[in-house]
């Protein structure tokens, strides 16, 4: 990389529990009544600029939870990348180690959310993810509990996993542009993952399977310890120990949007397994943490605390 200006605090004396490889990103978000057919339109009710992207959302949500994280990410210095780092500072995200570009555009996306609460999303580019191995430096990574992998390059998310201290367990959540890869393309990865986090999307995307279980028990024999695969409101499909449960969503009165709920699932989960929870109950946390986010509107701003999610548990 060039042109990048170094926020690294003095000799990284915090040492975080979690440290999240992904891409933080500007959501420029239209509230409409509902999505349009193609070639039709649909008038926004409300436009606005909020903090996203699937690494930065899962990084806040730890934090938000009461646990310290750290991001490895890049921005630009531009007024996106300006907003995205104050957010992470404002909710105790360590960005000791974000990389921030000179003259480059923070990464952004479009996104048209329905009266339903579904969505839309439309990547505009920009600058998010590090992209060589020597972007990774061993301090960020050798103490850290969990290693959070969301939108990576391959070499990127090998280099950080070899880094990692004896006992730090790898959380994979491949994402849509990861999982076109397939599995045998992420399989370097699956291999040194602890628990595996999908969509139904991206696990038919991985395996070619359209059976939730079955793509479920597919992935597991990848490599993956654990598998976790989100069903929305049916909840999510868990593989652990050669055992398959299903994991019910909690019901909510009404879905204000859908951005976003699969990274406050992560933020949970991760929450759950730092707290000594089993699999199981940290996927119902991680259905907890989604329940809450979907009521309200932006990927980032239904992210609850501790205090908030208390009730839900």
């Amino acid at each position: 990389m060039t042109g990048i200006q170094s926020h690294k605090a003095p000799g990284l004396l915090s040492i975080p529990e979690v440290a999240v490889l992904g891409a933080a990103a500007v959501d420029w978000v239209a509230q409409v009544e509902e999505l349009p057919p193609l070639d039709g339109i649909s008038y926004a009710n409300q436009y606005a600029p909020v903090p996203g992207g699937s690494g930065g959302n899962v990084a806040e949500g730890i934090s938000r939870l009461g646990h310290t994280v750290r991001f490895l990410g890049v921005l630009g210095d531009d007024d996106g990348g300006r907003m995205l780092m104050q957010a992470f500072r404002l909710t105790g995200v360590d960005t000791s180690c974000v990389h921030v570009m000179e003259g480059k555009r923070s990464a952004a996306c479009f996104i048209a959310v329905d009266r339903h609460g579904q969505r839309m999303i439309f990547a505009l580019g920009g600058v998010a993810v590090y992209d060589q191995v020597t972007d990774l430096v061993a301090a960020q990574l050798e103490m850290v509990k969990i290693l959070y992998i969301a939108d990576a390059y391959l070499e990127v998310a090998l280099a950080a996993i070899s880094r990692l201290g004896p006992g730090a367990r790898v959380v994979f959540n491949p994402g849509g542009l990861m999982a076109a890869s397939g599995k045998e393309g992420l399989l370097p990865i699956l291999k040194r993952t602890s628990i595996l986090i999908v969509s139904r999307v991206e696990a038919e995307k991985l395996t070619g399977i359209s059976d939730p279980e079955q793509g479920c028990k597919d992935l597991a024999a990848c490599g993956p310890d654990t598998v976790m695969l989100t069903l929305g409101e049916r909840g999510a499909l868990v593989v652990h120990d050669n055992r398959l449960v299903l994991v019910p969503a909690i019901p909510v009165e009404q879905v204000v949007d859908t951005t976003g709920a699969g990274d406050a699932f992560s933020a949970g989960v991760i929450a759950g397994l730092l707290e000594g929870l089993s699999v199981e109950k940290a996927t119902r946390l991680g259905c907890a943490v989604s329940a809450y986010k979907i009521q309200r509107f932006g990927s980032r701003n239904g992210l609850p605390d501790r205090t908030q999610i208390r009730p839900w548990l």
